[in-house]
């Protein structure tokens, strides 16, 4: 799979699931909590432009750009993902008036805007739970063992180091 089918591929599913946790990884003092956000708007580059509640320090205290987790799921779904990347809070004036339509009309803004640019995803099927006898109950729990249990899909999408 090429670039643009990776990030086509990993774009589709985030607008089927929606939803996510978001998980900042940095060492500053202050940080971003863990929150389930919603996911606002995807664009081509793989840029993923979700809301979160502003917190209560002012917000030029953070820091401009960290690195996340999210962490896609859903319900009764036959597949989750999980991406990290870089985010970036958005809070210039001149940049959110640059916005796309789309993303315009369902932007709050009493939320905070945050733009993460994807640098790697895992993309896992879940596999259907199928009536099985006791032999191949025992049989799958001993492959699991030794060869693992979930097969996933892994995609780099660092090849280009630009920022969103």
């Amino acid at each position: 799979m090429n670039a643009n089918n990776q990030i086509g591929f990993i774009l589709k599913k985030i607008q089927f699931l929606q939803t996510a946790i978001l998980h900042c990884h940095t060492n500053s003092v202050l940080k971003l909590p863990t929150s389930v956000v919603q996911t606002l708007y995807t664009d081509d580059v793989g840029c993923v432009w979700l809301s979160v509640g502003k917190p209560t320090q002012y917000i030029h205290e953070f820091d401009r750009s960290f690195n996340v987790v999210l962490n896609y799921y859903k319900k009764n779904s036959p597949f989750y993902l999980n991406t990290s990347g870089i985010a970036r809070v958005v809070t210039d004036p001149e940049e959110l008036n640059l916005l796309p339509e789309n993303l315009k009309q369902v932007y709050d803004a009493q939320k905070l805007l945050i733009c993460v640019r994807i640098t790697e995803a895992n993309y896992f099927e879940n596999q259907r739970n199928t009536e099985k006898n006791i032999y191949q109950k025992c049989r799958q729990t001993l492959t699991s063992l030794f060869y693992g249990s979930n097969e996933y899909y892994h995609f780099d999408m660092e090849k280009e180091r630009s920022f969103a």
